[in-house]
């Protein structure tokens, strides 16, 4: 079977490429904040983005605070780009291994988490934050097992335990805790906002993005394929032509390519490709064995306008309300995977704001 011809664009060097992972989008997050300015892109130059000597200072300061490891002005100076930079901080043991990624430092002091899809990763949530603003530091969890040395987790419940205890190293004490979930990411938010009620926690939002009740196990025995290529790689290729190929040749051409489009680092090897991989089948896995139980507490159920993707039986509320003691339906626009896009995620981040806006006004009058 022959090569198919449909090829990624290019990468734009020029334009302020995303982070890839989450120690780019950590970096990303860093720059914007030092250097007070949202248009950074992981090929950017430090110093023409204003960068200066003492702001180089405060950079390796922040790094070194960050992800807990030797950094020093010389290895800015000579990288100058996140992309090049960001090897060093992998390579020097970073926080890359655990859960947590900040993605935005806010003026608050009452943060905002947000849960990982099935893809294990935050790559969805960089738009999300940007857009949401600066009130609120926004922190996004990716799951155990994309990183080496890191075992995937078998329930929904271990899942969100785990990420209850990274989150307790960061959150601040006596203040709300604010979830956020897209898609298989809201099921578990509801896990965590349903043990932290029972740790006798306050829990603020609690926002579903578009989360139904139940997720039906997939019979396409390519569908982890499918999704990382189309929702984490970016790539447009036939499946029966990778199916074709060896796994060494297949781990080559996905590598070759998404180095190519520019949707993976430099550095990205086919261990990683992996894992990413298999991060999709254990997270199904896991939503797969997951029973919703009672929650005592309100749900925001973020509800996409453009439903043309859905069976037709699907309810307004996506079964959350026989669950929960509360249920608000807000409609945003967009389908599914398109709400989280530039066009659509604004409207979605307003109405967020203006219900962490809501939560904290009635907190000063309680």
């Amino acid at each position: 079977m022959s090569a198919p011809t449909l090829q990624p664009d290019p990468v734009d060097e020029a334009a302020a490429q995303p982070g890839r992972d989450s120690v780019e989008l950590q970096l990303c997050a860093i720059w914007r904040k030092l250097l007070d300015r949202q248009d950074v892109g992981v090929h950017d130059d430090f110093f023409e983005l204003g960068g200066h000597s003492l702001l180089a200072i405060k950079h390796v300061v922040e790094i070194r605070k960050h992800f807990k490891i030797d950094i020093t002005v010389s290895d800015l100076i000579g990288t100058r780009t996140i992309a090049e930079l960001a090897p060093i901080v992998r390579q020097g043991g970073s926080r890359e291994q655990g859960p947590l990624v900040r993605l935005q430092v806010g003026t608050s002091g009452v943060p905002v988490y947000a849960f990982p899809p099935v893809s294990g990763t935050v790559l969805v949530y960089p738009q999300v934050a940007r857009a949401v603003g600066t009130a609120h530091t926004f922190w996004a969890l990716q799951s155990s097992g994309l990183n080496p040395g890191e075992e995937p987790l078998g329930s929904i419940e271990e899942i969100a335990a785990h990420f209850i205890r990274a989150m307790r190293t960061v959150h601040p004490d006596g203040t709300p805790w604010h979830l956020l979930g897209y898609s298989m990411g809201g099921l578990i938010a509801f896990e965590v906002a349903r043990q932290l009620r029972a740790a006798g926690e306050r829990v603020g939002l609690v926002g579903l993005l578009d989360t139904r009740t139940t997720v039906e196990p997939s019979d396409d025995p390519d569908f982890a394929l499918r999704a990382l290529l189309f929702r984490g790689l970016r790539l447009e290729l036939d499946v029966d032509w990778l199916r074709s190929l060896t796994p060494e040749e297949r781990s080559a051409v996905l590598l070759e390519k998404a180095h190519a489009a520019g949707t993976v680092p430099a550095d990205f090897d086919a261990e990683r490709l992996r894992r990413m991989i298999d991060m999709y089948q254990h997270n199904l896995d896991a939503l797969a064995g997951y029973e919703v139980g009672p929650f005592d507490g309100r749900l925001v159920l973020y509800r996409v306008t453009d439903r043309a993707m859905e069976p037709e039986n699907y309810p307004e509320d996506l079964g959350w309300t026989e669950f929960a003691a509360e249920v608000t339906v807000t409609a945003v626009p967009g389908d599914h995977f398109t709400m989280i896009e530039p066009g659509n995620v604004e409207a979605l981040a307003a109405a967020i704001r203006a219900d962490l806006t809501d939560l904290a006004e009635l907190t000063e009058l309680t």
